[in-house]
């Protein structure tokens, strides 16, 4: 049976890294929702991302500041400025009372599976190949409640995924471009027709996306480059480097650092970061057992417990996923 936020009940959470703390109370609202819009797919690097909703006065960060990216002209969010999760959401200078509540990055709590999502919002912008299974009532844009579309917020840099991209051809097929919601950094990547394509659950993915969901792509080494700016880099586990936007948060790169002529060959990027996420189609499901107990798909995808066979597993990875 799935706990639902109660009143006064306390959550606690951070980034992967351990540099920023916070503490929540739930107040009399208990919106959650999940959230399909491109802005925070770009934010974070995650498929979709989860807001929890908490009255501003209740929330504090305990331990370590974070990093304030004002994502539009109307809003902010606060990530880790070490591993770039993404922590909070919140309006800014809004007359209408918003910015009293703050929005909380359900994968950066530490018991995710206690926060029941209500409802999903920007479905217009759901991936169309996401078949998620559940009764939850969905919204277009965001709830009329919150904020009407004359009221959604506009860019404050305009995102590079904003320019219209060019229809695959043959001779086109596989080149793909992306990067963050600021635009600071920019890459280029050459994915084939064998690519894997796999939906993550675990933990430290949530941890350090903040996201419900990370979905990865698998491409080579060799057919990747950053073409604008640098990412900064964040060793996650004594296997492993992930690399992420220093300015907005969001989440490009996971790879095996272990041995160095084999884990060099190959990377996986963050389906949320791509220009065009509709053009990927899913393969796998990954570390399965860490699955949020309020999450359910209707597809026929591969589920695995862990890590793919024949990949290397790490350890401290399913045991962090399995304390969320």
């Amino acid at each position: 049976m799935i706990v639902t936020m109660a009143n006064d009940d306390i959550h606690q959470g951070g980034c992967l890294c351990g540099a920023v703390r916070y503490r929540a109370v739930v107040g009399e609202s208990k919106t959650v929702t999940h959230c399909h819009c491109s802005m925070c797919r770009k934010a974070s690097g995650a498929t979709f991302a989860t807001w929890a909703e908490f009255p501003a006065d209740n929330f504090e960060f305990t331990q370590g500041q974070p990093k304030i990216f004002r994502s539009s002209d109307i809003a902010q969010r606060a990530f880790c400025g070490s591993c770039g999760c993404q922590l909070t959401f919140q309006a800014v200078g809004d007359p209408g009372g918003v910015s009293k509540r703050i929005w909380v990055a359900v994968g950066s709590t530490d018991r995710p599976a206690a926060i029941e999502p209500t409802h999903h919002i920007f479905t217009d912008a759901q991936l169309p190949r996401l078949r998620m299974d559940d009764s939850l009532p969905g919204s277009p844009r965001q709830l009329p409640w919150i904020r009407t579309d004359d009221d959604l917020p506009r860019r404050t840099q305009r995102g590079e995924d904003a320019i219209r991209q060019p229809a695959l051809t043959a001779a086109g097929h596989g080149n793909h471009e992306g990067g963050c919601l600021c635009g600071s950094v920019r890459y280029r990547a050459v994915i084939g027709d064998t690519k894997t394509v796999a939906h993550c659950h675990c933990g430290m993915c949530r941890k350090a996306s903040g996201g419900t969901l990370v979905s990865w792509i698998e491409v080579a080494t060799k057919d990747f480059a950053f073409t604008r700016g640098q990412p900064d880099h964040f060793k996650s586990s004594h296997i492993a480097e992930r690399t992420f936007c220093g300015t907005c948060g969001c989440q490009f790169t996971f790879q095996f650092i272990v041995n160095p002529a084999e884990d060099s060959e190959i990377l996986w990027v963050t389906l949320g970061s791509t220009n065009r996420p509709d053009d990927f189609e899913f393969a796998d499901h990954i570390f399965t057992d860490d699955q949020l107990p309020w999450l359910h798909f209707d597809d026929q995808l591969k589920r695995w417990p862990d890590q793919f066979p024949g990949l290397r597993s790490d350890e401290g990875l399913a045991r962090r996923g399995r304390r969320s």
